[in-house]
C-alpha cells in the first residue's frame, strides 16, 4: 500500500451513487478561546472536538490481498507525543486504492500554542515509516474575568 494525501477535515462523506467523496470544513488552524481561571493547572487541555482524518492509498500488489497497518501520533509543538493509536485494515485483492476515514474525538494538546503535527505511519516489515506529517496550528486566546474588566484602573 502506498499512502498518496492525508487531509484534516470536520467530516465528510460518501455519494452513495457515484462513490464521489466530499470533505467539509478542512482544519489547517484551530483558535481556543480558553478562561484563564478555568485552565488546568498541569498544562493539559482537552478540546471537545470531533474531526477526521480523511487519507487516500493506492495498492502496489494487486491481486493480493494487502493488510494496510497503520499508526496516528499527535505531537506537540516541543516535539512531545500527547496521544497515539494504531489501525488496520484488511484490503480485498480486487481493490486498486483505498480511502479511509479515521475519527478522532477530543483532541489533547499539552496548553501551549504553536503547530502541532499529526503524524501518520504505514507499518511495514515489523516497522513504521513516516508517511505523511500533517500541520495543525492551535492558537489560545484566554478570557480576562467580567469583574478585572470593569476595575481595569485599579
Amino acid at each position: 500500500m502506498k499512502h498518496i494525501w492525508t487531509v484534516i477535515c470536520e467530516k465528510s462523506s460518501v455519494d452513495q451513487k457515484t462513490n464521489l467523496l466530499s470533505m467539509f470544513n478542512c482544519l489547517e488552524k484551530i483558535i481556543l478561546t480558553i478562561d484563564k481561571d478555568k485552565t488546568p493547572k498541569m498544562g493539559e487541555l482537552v478540546i471537545p472536538a470531533n474531526f477526521q482524518l480523511v487519507s487516500f492509498w493506492t495498492v502496489e500488489n494487486k491481486g493480493e490481498e494487502n493488510n494496510l497497518k497503520f499508526k496516528i501520533e499527535i505531537i506537540s509543538p516541543k516535539g512531545t507525543l500527547l496521544d497515539s493509536f494504531e489501525n488496520s485494515v484488511n484490503v480485498d485483492k480486487k481493490i486498486s486504492r483505498l480511502r479511509n476515514i479515521t475519527n478522532i474525538q477530543n483532541l489533547k494538546i499539552n496548553g501551549e500554542e504553536g503547530r502541532y503535527k499529526i503524524r501518520i505511519s504505514q507499518k511495514k516489515e515489523e516497522q513504521f515509516i513516516l508517511v505523511s506529517d500533517l500541520p495543525l496550528d492551535i492558537e489560545i486566546l484566554y478570557k480576562t474575568p467580567n469583574f478585572l474588566k470593569k476595575n481595569e484602573n485599579i
